[in-house]
């Protein structure tokens, strides 16, 4: 696990075999290793168990249902999951074409979103975990213990892998759907141990508290909280979300063509409409559980749900002689509720940094220490267009946002040795 990596920057690692590691002595400064076991009832293995210093997950090993995830804590073990089985994916029946969800397109009236969206409905649904397979496997390495399983799935196939990694507050699940089934839709399901609480979803530069019934997209995250304890369910390209008694529900994908006109239009001229039922098609999904204690805002949700979404990116070089220190960062922005969302060169000159406040509380005394002098700054708008100048002091940037405020500045930097 790459640790301490600096912002807009990079590390350097030597990568060694396994045989050559140093001794386990010798990382006594490094996270809890991660584990996993399987745990035998009377009869067979029916549950198998991964965990690192953070939680605790337990898995169904016939369906790959998460049936139990713990938190850890100073103050005790908080279970996550409710009274039914987490990461299960429900197949609905679904007459809708590309705009309206269960039916035809009737003048966008449910375009504002206000129809609610429940659980599953008993006989018009499949679950993932009411179907079984050759039994799940565990695996454990010195990074990530994960759990992985596949199995028949309606007319399809379910496949999915439950990853907790070493020093790093995140479930990373990754899950497979087989399609063979025309006008369905499929959910994937989370219920909670919190009955009552709120709702607030990730917009752009920001994120808002919104009704717990209606679908609505959510960014990079959506996450429901009491006050004192909550869960974050972190997306990759999944906007579709909701909650719904005490469920987080995340949207897949569907089967659907245009069906509301007598010609059954295409995308284009010879290119039907029916591509959209995605029949015999294999979907890859990935998204993420954060449990945490307190607010989203204590717990930095913002940030995990960027992290997911922007991982490092790592290349593989051959040894060899260079120039450039082993790690170099371009800056540190605190404290940890502003963060960057661009970086590019200005189009005349200078370097433009775009940061916003992504709590929504108020900051001041916002910091950018850059790793080189500032020659001057200034605000800029989104023209690039001066708003006022700032005075830099040296390799320094000092100002005050609003919550949720945006700010971008061109940087004009001495020479980049």
């Amino acid at each position: 696990i790459a640790r301490d990596v600096q912002a807009m920057g990079y590390a350097l690692y030597q990568a060694v075999p396994e045989k050559l590691q140093l001794p386990r002595g010798r990382m006594a400064a490094e996270p809890a290793p991660v584990s996993g076991h399987e745990s035998a009832s009377t009869e067979r293995q029916d549950t198998s168990s991964i965990e690192n210093e953070y939680y605790r997950a337990t898995l169904d090993l016939w369906t790959g249902a998460l049936t139990r995830l713990e938190l850890k804590s100073s103050s005790g073990a908080w279970d996550v999951i409710g009274a039914s089985p987490a990461n299960v994916v429900a197949e609905e029946q679904d007459g809708g074409d590309f705009w309206e969800l269960y039916g035809t397109l009737n003048g966008a009236r449910f375009t504002a979103m206000t129809r609610k969206h429940g659980l599953p409905t008993p006989g018009r649904s499949h679950l993932s975990d009411e179907w079984v397979g050759g039994s799940g496997v565990t695996e454990v390495g010195p990074v990530w213990a994960q759990f992985q399983i596949s199995h028949p799935f309606g007319s399809g196939r379910f496949r999915t892998r439950v990853r907790l990694y070493r020093g790093i507050q995140r479930v990373d699940i990754e899950t497979q759907v087989l399609n063979n089934d025309k006008f369905v839709r499929y959910r994937m399901l989370v219920p909670t141990s919190i009955s009552s609480g709120k709702r607030f979803d990730e917009i752009p530069f920001g994120s808002v508290e919104r009704p717990t019934a209606q679908e609505f997209p959510a960014q990079n995250w959506i996450d429901w909280s009491d006050g004192a304890k909550g869960v974050a369910l972190l997306n990759r390209g999944l906007p579709g979300n909701n909650v719904a008694d005490g469920t987080l529900i995340l949207s897949l994908m569907r089967s659907a063509m245009i069906s509301a006109y007598p010609f059954f239009g295409g995308y284009e001229p010879g290119v039907s409409s029916d591509l959209g039922l995605d029949l015999g098609e294999e979907r890859t999904f990935d998204y993420a559980l954060v449990p945490h204690l307190g607010s989203w805002q204590e717990a930095g949700v913002y940030r995990a749900g960027l992290e997911f979404n922007n991982p490092l990116i790592a290349r593989t070089v051959a040894r060899h002689a260079g120039t450039l220190p082993q790690r170099w960062g371009l800056l540190e922005l605190s404290p940890a509720n502003v963060v960057t969302s661009a970086l590019k060169m200005g189009e005349d000159s200078g370097v433009i940094l775009r940061v916003y406040e992504a709590a929504g509380k108020p900051t001041p005394g916002v910091k950018i220490k850059l790793t080189h002098r500032a020659l001057s700054a200034s605000e800029v708008n989104l023209l690039e267009q001066p708003i006022q100048k700032l005075n830099p002091q040296g390799d320094s940037l000092s100002f005050d946002l609003r919550p949720y405020e945006i700010k971008t500045f061109r940087i004009e930097l001495s020479k980049l040795n």
